[in-house]
């Protein structure tokens, strides 16, 4: 992205995880063929901390790695211990630790089928393992160092490079000590030490390497973690509080695996039962032409394949809600992006401060607050077609001559002289020697950015008296009135328009919806106005974009798609747009960064960025105080600056009011448009864009 965003210091050769998230979830993603987060292991749910805060943890959907890196001399070399630590913690899901079962490892290891088997309720297959002995702790702690060395050869053998990459390191390291604390390599040397001068110590050095060979698995691992625990003739006292916590416990990664497959499942229910309903009607309908039998055992069949479905379902559910709480939501439909922020306190940007998950707008025709397809197609046609003419105008229609084509309709004089001359000379001629007539083209990129915020749900105000129905709001600027008003404040300073800022009030979306269906709101005109919008770009052939953007926090800034730029406009694209709601706050200074890294990335000549709000940018973090204002303003302001120096022409457009107050201090004065009824946004829009695309 080409923006004034400071580099960092050349003499700080430290590996930032800021800088290293993008080119690691994309090498997480080529290593493991699915999307990872990457987050800092500060981010850890609560009581998953300790040892992984100085080295690296994992779960399903996420790796979770050191804020940064700074164990060589050299910044390359700090970015590589990075990948090499990424790619450990893949190992555990790819060499099948999490696909460990019980039922095989009991079968496996003959001292471990002679224990007792303890009571299992909903814990993981290896939760059950380590119940086996007296002392849990110890064992999980055992297994964990002794898999993580079966792993770590693994990961050697399948990626010969990884081995060459982590002896380069070493090599440049001089505390080797120093090295193994820090994650690189020594879990065994250290957990050794940990031990030293009890029974275990021997045993676990017997067994420890033999989880080396090639063909071992996670059994190997269990089997020398049971012929570890069964050397020891006494337990150290206290040895179960001792231990420090490693991370995400593998009992709770193993249960987010087992989930997976509960879901492999469920699908395969599902399509059984499907499967069944047409044999069933199938033979009714012979049996109805007096060729068969009504059919009678695929009924009982038809019942008990739904009444197990029903059943998994609903451990699945419970299982689900359970991950959760304990680990966090798992965004499995989404990436994730770290943004700098400006701090206009400090004068200086706030490194990777917020973290965006991107994601497609879920097109559920029932959801809260959305709108059926349909009715919002049929919503915005008397006004489209009119719309869609008066751009058809603007769209190109003469011809212009293109020379050196290999196939054209005449040949290029210039050309011609040019073969010829080669010729002449000995060199190989140009063989494009053609010349045709091409129609001009516009080469625009545009993206429409959607506040989504809580506030969108507010009820429309009848136009005013003197409110022009179908006149647009000029560009001047205010009033010597409006310049000299003071900023406007919101009464209460912890109204952050969230439906979730405060635990014991939530809003009711559907009983508000349901209150005021005779009346429109904000969101239904932002909808009604870039559907209106997507046909007249639809007839000029722009490539367009259209996002919302909400969240809550720096930590979950929500980028939700309706449309790619460059995607084709079809029933996904309406249906996504139908499924834009309002849902919490209004962090507008990463949405508007990552909404330019799209822009950048379909490099046309043209880019345009316009947003659409109904307000001023808040969140209940965006600045040190809760409820300032000036901090997510000066924010705004400078990731517009940001956009214009990339060469993104940017428009804002609200329907809020009081807008001139935050708006002539986020934008140029003839950037922003502040519209008096909402019912004039699409017009507004259609003005703007005609503005900022002449070409």
């Amino acid at each position: 992205m080409n923006s004034p965003l400071p580099c960092p210091p050349a003499e700080d050769s430290a590996a930032h995880l800021a800088d290293e998230q993008r080119s690691l979830a994309l090498f997480a993603e080529g290593i493991a063929g699915r999307y990872h987060h990457i987050r800092s292991v500060e981010d850890l749910p609560d009581g998953q901390g300790g040892l992984a805060h100085q080295n690296a943890s994992h779960d399903a959907g996420a790796l979770y790695l050191p804020e940064s890196i700074d164990w060589f001399q050299s910044r390359d070399l700090n970015a590589a211990a990075y990948r090499l630590t990424a790619l450990y913690q893949l190992g555990f899901r790819e060499f099948g630790t999490y696909r460990f079962d019980i039922g095989m490892a009991r079968d496996r290891i003959a001292a471990l089928g002679l224990r007792e088997p303890p009571a299992a309720h909903r814990e993981s297959d290896i939760a059950i393992f380590f119940a086996h002995f007296e002392v849990p702790e110890l064992a999980r702690r055992l297994f964990h160092v002794i898999e993580m060395a079966r792993v770590r050869a693994a990961v050697v053998r399948r990626y010969p490079g990884a081995d060459r990459y982590r002896r380069a390191l070493l090599d440049v390291r001089l505390d080797a000590e120093q090295a193994y604390s820090d994650g690189i390599a020594g879990e065994v040397e250290r957990l050794e030490a940990a031990l030293e001068g009890l029974p275990v110590a021997s045993a676990f050095a017997l067994h420890a390497g033999a989880v080396a060979d090639e063909d071992a698995d996670v059994y190997d691992s269990a089997a020398a973690v049971t012929a570890c625990m069964d050397s020891l003739e006494f337990y150290p006292e206290g040895s179960d509080e001792s231990a420090p916590n490693e991370g995400p416990q593998l009992e709770w990664l193993q249960r987010q695996t087992r989930l997976e497959d509960w879901d492999e499942d469920l699908a395969d229910l599902d399509a059984k039962l499907l499967s069944l309903a047409v044999a069933e009607a199938l033979e009714e309908g012979e049996a109805v032409a007096g060729e068969a039998d009504r059919p009678g055992d695929l009924r009982d069949t038809d019942a008990d394949l739904t009444a197990e479905r029903d059943a998994l379902k609903r451990r699945i559910d419970m299982e689900r809600s359970t991950l959760a709480r304990t680990l966090g939501e798992q965004r499995e439909d989404a990436r994730s992006f770290l943004y700098d922020e400006w701090d206009c306190h400090s004068q200086r940007y706030l490194h990777g401060w917020c973290r965006l998950f991107e994601e497609r707008l879920h097109t559920d025709a029932n959801a809260l607050g959305g709108r059926d397809p349909d009715e919002l197609l049929a919503a915005v046609r008397p006004l489209a077609h009119a719309v869609r003419r008066r751009f058809e105008q603007i769209r190109p229609s003469g011809y212009r001559r293109q020379a050196k084509v290999s196939d054209g309709d005449e040949l290029d004089l210039d050309s011609i002289v040019a073969a010829r001359s080669d010729l002449r000379v000995g060199v190989s001629p140009d063989e494009r020697v053609y010349s045709r007539r091409e129609r001009l083209r516009r080469d625009v990129g545009a993206v429409f950015l959607v506040d989504l915020s809580a506030s969108t749900d507010d009820v429309l105000e009848e136009p005013s008296a003197g409110g022009s129905a179908r006149g647009l709001p000029s560009l001047e600027e205010p009033s010597q009135e409006e310049a000299e008003a003071p900023a406007s404040a919101p009464s209460d300073p912890q109204d952050l328009r969230d439906p979730y800022f405060d635990e014991d009030e939530e809003w009711d979306f559907e009983a508000r919806r349901l209150e005021d269906a005779e009346r429109r709101r904000i969101i239904d005109i932002q909808r009604e106005a870039v559907l209106t919008m997507s046909g007249a770009l639809e007839a000029i052939g722009d490539q367009y974009g259209i996002y919302g953007f909400s969240g809550y926090g720096r930590d979950c800034v929500e980028f939700f798609v309706a449309k790619e730029l460059g995607q084709a406009y079809d029933r996904n694209v309406l249906e996504a747009l139908a499924a834009m709601t309002p849902k919490r706050s209004t962090r507008m200074g990463p949405a508007i960064r990552h909404a330019v890294r799209k822009l950048e990335a379909a490099g046309t000549a043209l880019k345009v960025l316009m947003i659409v709000s109904d307000g001023f940018p808040q969140d209940c973090d965006y600045g040190p105080e809760r409820g300032e204002h000036e901090y997510g303003v000066q924010d705004t302001a400078k990731a517009l600056r940001e956009a214009e120096a990339a060469g993104i022409e940017t428009f804002c457009v609200t329907v809020d009011r009081s807008g001139h107050d935050y708006l002539r201090r986020m934008c140029p004065e003839d950037r922003y448009m502040v519209i008096e009824e909402s019912h004039q946004l699409p017009e507004a829009l259609e003005k703007a864009y005609r503005q900022l695309t002449r070409l």
